[in-house]
């Protein structure tokens, strides 16, 4: 999965948004900074396989 790290929660909920309707698998997540004792907020991404058609379809 890809990651991407956004602050704002507004900005992640639209980011999610427009990946998920483009077909992509969204999951947020937080981890702490390193060497701080705050977090930093992430987006993770992967875009779905599409389905395989049937013979005959």
């Amino acid at each position: 999965m890809d990651k991407v790290i956004i602050a704002s929660v507004e900005d992640r909920l639209t980011v999610a948004a427009i990946l998920v309707k483009n077909d992509y698998t969204v999951r947020q997540g937080k981890q702490l900074r390193p060497g701080k004792k705050s977090y930093e907020y992430y987006l993770e991404y992967t875009l779905n396989d599409k389905p395989k058609q049937a013979a005959g379809e």
